[in-house]
């Protein structure tokens, strides 16, 4: 059963207006696009994502405008907020695909993963031995030259920070980099994501139980379950 979205985003509009907030306070603290705000706010079933991911968007909306759940309705059982099952001999069918990418998918991310820091000591050797005939002085580890995201470039022989995203559910990520560049990806399973910072990654999981993180070749541990709204700091 679908929120009743135009009476839940018309009481958080005029809380918000209460509170003395604009649409950007609220998407700045939520880490959510405008335009998803502004769909909350007006009803727009048409550009949001699944209930599930909507019904994480809302209580955290609700909590930052000390709104209780229950007055919002969102306190219902965790049934309901769940997919429809399909046919039993369906389901058996797609677990029984799911088990056989999984068995191809998660060997071939651990050689990527390898080849990839691999290759990135091999040019880090390279720029050293370059670095040193030319008789300049550089630091004893030198690190490839790189950018947070797409976007601004860190300074040379700065340590680099990589986060690897993996995900094996669809899901909804937005992610903040070293509090300043914001970026926003919706990942379906088998995709994968690589982003580079200087000190830390604030990311927003729409559903945190359909990713794993990888920071410079180590697995960050996650707990969250299938469609749960959660936000994490990785540094």
């Amino acid at each position: 059963m679908l929120l009743d979205l135009q009476k839940i985003g018309e009481t958080l509009r005029e809380k918000r207006e209460e509170k003395g907030l604009t649409i950007v306070n609220i998407s700045d603290s939520l880490c959510l696009r405008k335009s998803l705000v502004q769909a909350i706010e007006n009803g727009d079933w048409s550009v949001l994502p699944h209930e599930v991911y909507v019904r994480g968007y809302l209580r955290e909306y609700a909590h930052l405008l000390d709104i209780k759940d229950d007055v919002l309705g969102l306190d219902v059982p965790a049934e309901e907020t769940v997919m429809p099952e399909v046919p039993v001999t369906r389901e058996a069918v797609s677990q029984h695909r799911r088990v056989g990418k999984r068995a191809i998918f998660y060997p071939l991310i651990f050689v990527l993963i390898i080849a990839f820091f691999v290759l990135n000591q091999l040019y880090n050797e390279r720029s050293a031995s370059k670095s040193t005939s030319r008789e300049v002085a550089q630091p004893a580890s030198v690190n490839v030259r790189t950018t947070t995201g797409d976007q601004a470039a860190l300074p040379e022989f700065v340590e680099v920070k990589k986060l690897m995203v993996t995900c094996h559910e669809r899901t909804w990520v937005s992610v903040v980099i070293d509090g300043t560049e914001k970026k926003e990806f919706m990942l379906n399973p088998e995709d994968i994501i690589v982003l580079n910072a200087k000190d830390n990654f604030d990311l927003l999981l729409g559903n945190a139980g359909g990713v794993k993180l990888n920071l410079n070749g180590k697995e960050v541990e996650l707990t969250g379950k299938s469609g749960e709204v959660k936000r994490i700091k990785v540094s």
